[in-house]
């Protein structure tokens, strides 16, 4: 009964990907919950049992049938965990997974991605039983079979986990590929949820198999949708800022939009991704090395077909290379005339691999070449973006190459004055002011560093931790804080630390408010922070009842990768 939309539009849906520019819209067909938007024939746990449409709906049809409208590819998202059914780490689910796979793949037309996270069992009602259900993530879902069935019926579906097969996750959820990000991995060595999430990042180079990355963010803190976060959606600049952070470094941009319950993409949301379509056009209408004469200091065997001139062509499929023995050469455009631009896009001809690992550009200053950018590596694409440069003669050094390149572009664009504004990251709620607060007891910090005022202080590069040099300090772990006045309390904060790692933060948790430090009573909100360890942004956490209190205290019943727990911030919001 809880899943009633009241107003859906998978073409509502659909358009705001589409106008925002996106080339294709993956569904969460079925989450970690279990629940199928889609009327399966296997489980009673779905749409048709729903009110919304009187249990005759079906959401996976109408946004298929709405990608096709709009002309952009359609993907399915099966959540290999289920926290709903009574089956869930027997052989009995794994059949069971299979025939939602193969319904998802013969009854909805082409699909182009299929998206395997990597969840793995843990706490859920499994056929109403509240328990955590282990599994072998190497073994259990005996990936090899699981696969068979995209590939039996969808064999041009491309498939995302881990370590694909063919599309790897990038490390982390806040969108941003390495840098340098190979394309190539030792692809047996992952599997999904096993996998080392810097490595999955940059890549494996040499590595064994093709499997580029897709970096997945959602455009709010979390991935799903609550009304008080739509102050918090990703502006224009922030999603211009990722576009080149992922595909400006050969991967792929995969940006989380969350339905708000109408069914339907909210308003603000919309509105930062119409702004991004805005600057796309804005910055690459325009190619300003089109007409440009382009020339090397080698061309392959002399053949017109590998001339420099195909760099310039707008075709992935022609490209300049050289001679065998000719890794380090030059290609130079003539412009004609002094021209502005702060973006030059590259892409490699990836039939012939990624080949290039150093690469420069100079540009022509009163008679003499000054060298402007540099980078590592270039495969699907490679965007630098800069200050204004200004000239009518610009070079392309392969500084290192293992073999000769295969380049297929070298483009020039300029991003307009009004959109290169800053790119502030997702913005966070600062809460009620901490002027009068005080630190009134904590169960123990890590000497020299790891002070319980960094809880408060304002400050997110700060640290409260528990990491100590006489042995482990294991959850739980508290800190009572006096507000120093009586608050009206709707709902607390918890920053996790923001260093690149994990270790530490704190991923199920106990919140309390109280009036004189002492006395309790029951917690006024606990559970678990989801997906903070792939995501590790600000936590807001409503409080079942807003309470007045003097007095807070913490509790990390709970952490991640470690033995310890950390706490960038602590805060509060007024009811």
């Amino acid at each position: 009964s809880v899943f009633n939309p009241t107003d859906f539009s998978a073409d509502q849906i659909v358009s705001a990907a589409a106008l925002g520019g996106m080339k294709e819209l993956i569904l969460t067909c079925k989450h970690h919950d279990g629940f199928c938007l889609w009327p399966s024939k296997f489980t009673e746990h779905s749409v048709k049992n729903s009110p919304w449409k009187n249990g005759k709906g079906d959401v996976v049809r109408e946004i298929s049938d709405a990608c096709k409208k709009h002309g952009i590819k359609f993907g399915t998202y099966l959540s290999p965990w289920d926290r709903n059914s009574k089956d869930y780490g027997t052989p009995a689910y794994i059949e069971y997974y299979r025939n939602q796979l193969r319904e998802l793949m013969t009854e909805y037309g082409p699909v182009s991605e299929v998206w395997f996270d990597g969840a793995n069992g843990g706490d859920g009602y499994y056929g109403g039983a509240r328990e955590k259900r282990n599994i072998d993530r190497k073994t259990y879902y005996d990936w090899e079979n699981t696969r068979k069935v995209v590939y039996d019926n969808q064999p041009f579906a491309c498939m995302f986990s881990d370590g694909g097969p063919e599309i790897r996750w990038a490390g982390n959820e806040g969108g941003v590929a390495g840098d340098p990000c190979w394309a190539t991995l030792n692809r047996d060595e992952f599997a999904p949820g096993i996998g080392d999430g810097k490595r999955l990042n940059r890549g494996d180079r040499p590595g064994t198999h093709w499997v580029p990355a897709e970096c997945d963010v959602s455009i709010r803190p979390g991935w799903f949708y609550h009304a008080s976060e739509d102050a918090r959606v990703r502006s224009p600049e922030n999603l211009v800022d990722l576009f080149y952070k992922s595909v400006g470094r050969g991967a792929t941009l995969l940006l989380n939009l969350p339905p708000d319950r109408r069914g339907r993409i909210h308003e603000n949301d919309v509105k930062s991704l119409q702004g991004f379509r805005k600057v796309m056009d804005a910055t690459f209408s325009n190619d300003f090395a089109k007409g440009a004469k382009a020339s090397a200091s080698n061309v392959r065997g002399g053949d017109a077909k590998f001339a420099a001139a195909n760099v310039l062509d707008g075709k992935r499929e022609t490209y300049w290379s050289t001679d065998d023995d000719q890794t380090t050469p030059e290609l130079t455009l003539d412009l004609g005339k002094p021209t502005t631009f702060n973006i030059v896009s590259l892409r490699e001809f990836l039939p012939l691999g990624q080949r290039v690992e150093d690469w420069a550009l100079d540009k022509m200053a009163d008679g003499q070449w000054v060298e402007f950018a540099h980078g590592t590596a270039i495969g699907s694409r490679r965007l630098w973006r800069g200050a204004n440069v200004t000239t009518d003669k610009v070079r392309l050094r392969i500084v290192k190459s293992p073999i000769c390149p295969a380049i297929s572009e070298f483009a020039l664009f300029l991003e307009p004055d009004w959109a290169r504004t800053s790119s502030p990251e997702l913005a966070a709620v600062s809460g009620i002011s901490k002027a009068k607060w005080k630190i009134v007891s904590y169960s123990y910090a890590t000497p020299g560093g790891g002070e319980a005022e960094h809880a408060i202080d304002g400050d997110s590069k700060t640290l409260w931790q528990t990491h100590g040099p006489d042995g482990e300090h294991l959850p739980p772990q508290e800190i009572v804080i006096d507000l120093g006045e009586d608050v009206n309390i709707g709902a607390f904060i918890y920053l996790p630390r923001s260093d690149g790692t994990t270790r530490g933060t704190v991923d199920q948790y106990e919140f309390y408010a109280g009036a004189d430090g002492k006395s309790w009573g029951e917690p006024a909100a606990k559970g678990e922070f989801g997906n903070i360890r792939a995501n590790p942004v600000q936590q807001i956490v409503n409080l079942k009842n807003s309470a007045t209190a003097r007095f807070i205290r913490f509790v990390a019943t709970h952490s991640a990768d470690a033995n310890h727990i950390a706490v960038a911030e602590i805060g509060v919001i007024g009811k």
